[in-house]
């Protein structure tokens, strides 16, 4: 999923909500439950066509859970990601962490692993690159590592009051982030 070139900027972005519909108490497991968000595709490629390089970074714990394989993941992944380039959109890389909570490893969000991961990857600045996600976790990874982020939530009675990581935005969905981040913030 790498290209030739590097792009001098760059967006992460969680998965499911952000991407793809979430199954709320469960996980997205097989190409059938794979469901991408209305305007995922159109947003994937106006970021693609205004030079942003797309990360993004996950968790995925039905890895360890045992309800799939990181072979079954990475077959889904190539499926939705290949989709994704047929609509003009490029994903640069995806990184995963497949492990539970309580493994208490330091790639799982809110810990900031897989930003390290990427950043050491691709060599962007944190403070450049916005993360869009949809949790407190992932406001969480981007803020210990001084990255901007975009919160997509339906909720209209959030309060970040008082809390160091509030994020840049609040938007209803992943095009309304990207139009942000076009914007520069």
């Amino acid at each position: 999923m790498t290209s030739l070139h590097r792009r001098s900027k760059f967006v992460l972005l969680d998965r499911d909500g952000v991407i793809n519909q979430k199954i709320l108490g469960g996980y997205v497991t097989s190409w059938e439950q794979f469901a991408f968000l209305p305007k995922t595709l159109a947003s994937l490629r106006l970021l693609t066509r205004n030079n942003y390089s797309i990360i993004v970074v996950s968790n995925q714990a039905c890895v360890a859970k045992g309800l799939m394989s990181n072979l079954q993941l990475r077959r889904l992944t190539d499926r939705w990601t290949r989709i994704v380039e047929r609509r003009g959109g490029k994903i640069e890389a995806v990184y995963y962490c497949t492990h539970r909570a309580e493994d208490g490893c330091a790639c799982r969000k809110p810990r900031p692993g897989l930003l390290h991961k990427a950043r050491k990857a691709h060599g962007f600045s944190f403070s450049k690159t916005f993360l869009i996600g949809d949790s407190e976790s992932d406001l969480l990874a981007a803020y210990q590592v001084g990255c901007p982020a975009i919160l997509i939530s339906h909720s209209t009675s959030l309060s970040f009051e008082g809390l160091p990581h509030r994020p840049r935005a609040v938007v209803r969905d992943l095009f309304e982030a990207s139009r942000h981040v076009i914007r520069g913030g």
